[in-house]
């Protein structure tokens, strides 16, 4: 029992920071089809967070089937290529690597991504925690397993989260919340007019994707 306390205590701090961290108030951007998509401005940075809500059509755990899946967010994850798992500590927290494609002329940015994963075992809402970090902070196995060459620009700084709310037996609600520098010359201004397609396009793609038999009967806890 003290290591679920445990575990429910860090969640609670990490999202207290992670509101802290904002300035100002989430402002709706777009809500169509079904997803509502805020962005909010956030202290000490000229790139804005987002934060995208939708309902799917899924049971929990076929949820988290879609996210245990690293190899398959190419599929869903807006703008994403090259997405491997470089190591899995445990169920609870694995390490990913990801490139997001940008447009032409800027560089594509990679990051190593932390998955910490929470589940309040009353209510059953379970949270992601994603935050970027450095390779030299990977096991050395994981390091060994980065790509030796690429033409993208590391991204370290990264902070989000997943969070899943189980509605029914059929019906998730899924929070992608996100924060991110990508360092380089790019300005401000255009990065801050395009993350609204980030969390839309990656809730529309993963209510279709998440329906897959592939990720039916998974029960990771």
């Amino acid at each position: 029992m003290n290591g679920i306390k445990d575990q429910c205590l860090v969640l609670v701090v990490f999202l207290l920071l992670s509101v802290s961290a904002f300035a100002g108030e989430w402002e709706l951007a777009k809500d169509e089809d079904g997803i509502r998509v805020y962005t909010r401005v956030v202290e000490g940075s000229d790139y804005k967070a987002f934060r995208g809500e939708s309902i799917v059509n899924a049971e929990l755990n076929q949820v988290m089937a879609l996210l245990d899946d690293t190899s398959g967010f190419v599929h869903w994850m807006f703008k994403c290529k090259s997405p491997k798992l470089l190591y899995k500590a445990s169920l609870m927290d694995r390490y990913q690597y990801l490139q997001n494609d940008f447009p032409w002329p800027a560089a594509d940015r990679e990051m190593i991504l932390r998955n910490e994963i929470y589940q309040d075992t009353a209510t059953r809402v379970t949270t992601v925690k994603l935050s970027g970090v450095k390779a030299d902070a990977l096991p050395k196995s994981a390091q060994a397993a980065l790509p030796t060459k690429t033409d993208a620009v590391r991204v370290d700084e990264v902070a989000g989260f997943f969070e899943l709310t189980p509605l029914s037996d059929t019906q998730t609600k899924v929070v992608f919340q996100l924060h991110l520098n990508p360092v380089g010359a790019l300005p401000a201004s255009l990065v801050n007019s395009m993350i609204v397609d980030n969390p839309f396009e990656t809730l529309k793609a993963m209510r279709t994707r998440v329906a897959l038999p592939e990720y039916a009967n998974f029960n990771p806890f």
